[in-house]
């Protein structure tokens, strides 16, 4: 299964610290002493003075609920699905080639990158990519449509079930929290909705039928399974597309040769 993805969000961590500050951190840990002592050093206002008598004990905090979740609307545009209004193959043709020539325009450009132009194209090519994977897509705006009837009745139960953590010890709070493990939620249709909790707190989704996940949210936003005839279609899409953006590129380059 493959998940379609219009924008790579992906960070590396860079380690900043140089040998020096790391010096200076040796030395002042070398510096550092300990000094034994016979006086308690709990204070009445230290936020984690706790005894083992008190880890079990109840306490009156209440807490929102972590069932909370902000799922967006689907961007159908970019999103193939059956039932899709879509151009005739000539005309999807002439607006990939359209295409293909601002994208060799904007490639040729390069040191005059525009992020706005970058982010109108990409969207574009998700656009005309989803048009032309559609016509053998199943229907995930109904699918889409059964799945969150699903997921409200889930969430509704989550947080009708959820215990207040004033009510439970801090141990039982946290081992219920680092649990993880959630169950399926059955559709009207033969599919599942398989939740997960995000890094936002909420949960998210993936929609599955026979096998083959057709939607799924990552913190939220909705993305979208290639069925193997998608896949397909996706392929054959490449094969137009990129083609063209070589010809446009050549066609610019024999261009600035004549101008010289």
């Amino acid at each position: 299964m493959k998940i379609t993805n219009f924008s790579q969000i992906q960070s590396t961590s860079v380690n900043t610290a140089s040998n020096d500050t790391k010096k200076k951190d040796n030395q002042t840990h070398l510096t550092e002493t300990y000094i034994p002592t016979t006086k308690s050093i709990q204070t009445d206002n230290s936020l984690w003075n706790y005894t083992p008598h008190e880890i079990g004990k109840q306490t009156n905090v209440k807490t929102a609920s972590m069932f909370s979740n902000d799922l967006t609307t689907p961007d159908w545009d970019v999103l193939p699905t059956k039932g899709k209004q879509v151009p005739s193959q000539d005309e999807l043709i002439e607006q990939m080639k359209a295409l293909a020539r601002r994208t060799a325009k904007a490639a040729n450009d390069s040191t005059h990158r525009n992020n706005d132009e970058n982010h109108a194209i990409n969207r574009q090519f998700a656009i005309l990519r989803a048009q032309y994977i559609s016509p053998v897509s199943p229907d995930r705006q109904a699918l889409h449509q059964q799945a969150m009837k699903a997921i409200k009745q889930f969430e509704a139960e989550e947080n009708e079930n959820a215990t207040p953590l004033g009510e439970l010890s801090l141990v039982t709070y946290l081992s219920k929290r680092d649990g993880g493990i959630e169950k399926n939620i059955a559709m009207s249709t033969d599919g599942i909705v398989k939740p997960r909790q995000n890094s936002l707190g909420g949960y998210d989704y993936e929609v599955v039928v026979g096998g083959q996940t057709l939607l799924t949210s990552i913190n939220g936003k909705w993305h979208y399974g290639l069925t193997p005839a998608e896949q397909q279609k996706k392929d054959e899409f490449n094969k137009i597309y990129w083609p063209f953006v070589d010809q446009a590129k050549n066609e610019l380059k024999n261009l600035s040769n004549q101008q010289e």
